[in-house]
């Protein structure tokens, strides 16, 4: 066989476009809900969002109070469901007092909370709060958030109990309080006591809640089990199972279709899905990540459909040289095996290669072009084919052990 010319430059993948599965965009680029306007056709219920809809429900019906706990780990929707609450309060024309706790200083935390009921700083609002300093609350406060030794813990929680009553509807929502774990006992004894006083007086229409992870929640738990025995509610946030992960997958998709399909999870296959909430653990932003990251990188090689065989290309790096040989196509095994083998992980030209297996050059060329595509090689700007570097650290290693 004569010599085959090769290609002049290597083939480049241009930016993911998803047309070629009928979508518009990445529909799991936005890993929480807050971010997207129409909210209500792409989250997924759980138990949790009824119950926390029931509560919200409670609290506009009868204008009674309530205090609740969100505990899970990160990742699992704490953030978005306390932003819904936020929002539900706002839109009563309520007032609304979100805090991400940023600090272990009660102090600071306490006047964040106080900052949150200060209006916009308009010429009316600065004369009040003027007049405010003048009849002394302002002073009053700042005197007991001045250092722990002067912070009163009943005294602040009654000053934050009269200011919310002047509203309809209230609510004072912490979020990330495991971000105080570092404040010394007493401090977190006085924090804590303050919103025991809280709960225990709370006006009428008032939801106060916190979100934490378990270990920070458990280890609070112990220091102050009186403050959590007044909890109204305790939601612990589970996994997504599996037909919730279904849901997902058809919401999001369904939002950025631009062709229509029977299948509705398309590009996906089931046992693609099944195999990213097996790895993400039924974590809700693990499983939008990994979702986002596959559909990416399968849209530049036109993967189609997405398979969990693709899902395992893009996403498991082998462990050892023989699990990255036994990944590879049977067909292109021996392609591959010359490459490690007889060229130590390449570079090796396509010519080279032929020669060893004994193959037409065209025919191996599209072989060693589509373990590029399927990740296992990759290219040189010489037009050699070589192993990833993940597979030369194998190499190296087995060198170092027989030397």
């Amino acid at each position: 066989m004569g010599k085959m010319e090769r290609p002049s430059t290597l083939k480049v993948y241009s930016p993911p476009s998803y047309e070629v599965y009928g979508l518009a965009k990445n529909p799991f680029e936005q890993l929480a809900s807050e971010g997207i306007e129409d909210v209500e056709s792409i989250h997924v219920y759980q138990e949790v969002d009824m119950r926390l809809s029931m509560m919200i429900s409670e609290i506009i019906g009868n204008q009674s109070s309530i205090a609740f706990s969100l505990v899970g780990p990160l990742g699992m929707g704490k953030t978005q469901r306390l932003k819904t609450i936020y929002k539900t309060i706002s839109e009563q024309g309520g007032k609304a007092i979100y805090i991400k706790v940023d600090t272990n200083d009660i102090l600071k935390l306490t006047r964040d909370m106080f900052n949150g009921l200060k209006p916009p700083k308009t010429r009316t609002n600065i004369f009040f709060e003027n007049l405010s300093k003048k009849l002394g609350f302002i002073d009053r406060l700042e005197k007991m958030l001045s250092s722990t030794k002067e912070y009163k813990s009943r005294d602040i929680a009654e000053m934050l109990t009269k200011e919310l009553s002047k509203y309809p509807y209230s609510t004072v929502l912490l979020d990330e309080l495991e971000n105080m774990q570092t404040a010394s006992e007493e401090e977190k004894i006085l924090f804590f006591e303050m919103l025991r006083h809280f709960i225990s007086n709370m006006p009428r229409g008032c939801i106060v809640g916190f979100a934490c992870i378990p270990d920070a929640y458990e280890e609070y738990s112990k220091i102050f089990p009186a403050f959590f025995m007044r909890l109204h509610y305790e939601f612990k946030l589970r996994p997504m199972s599996l037909d919730e992960t279904f849901e997902l997958v058809k919401k999001r998709l369904n939002q950025v279709r631009i062709r229509d399909t029977d299948d509705p999870i398309y590009p996906f296959t089931e046992e693609a899905v099944r195999l990213i909430h097996q790895l993400a653990k039924g974590n809700p932003r693990q499983i939008l990540r990994l979702f986002h990251y596959v559909l990416g990188e399968a849209s530049k090689h036109k993967f189609d459909p997405i398979d969990d065989y693709v899902v395992t290309t893009i996403l498991e790096e082998p462990k050892s040289l023989e699990e990255y040989l036994m990944r590879i196509p049977k067909d292109y095994r021996d392609l591959v095996e010359t490459i490690v083998y007889q060229f130590n992980g390449g570079p090796a030209s396509y010519i080279q290669i032929a020669k060893e297996v004994k193959k037409p050059g065209v025919q191996v060329y599209d072989h060693l072009e589509e373990l590029i595509r399927l990740g296992f090689l990759v290219g040189d700007p010489k037009g050699n084919y070589k192993v990833p570097d993940y597979v030369r650290k194998f190499l190296e290693e087995q060198e170092v052990e027989e030397a």
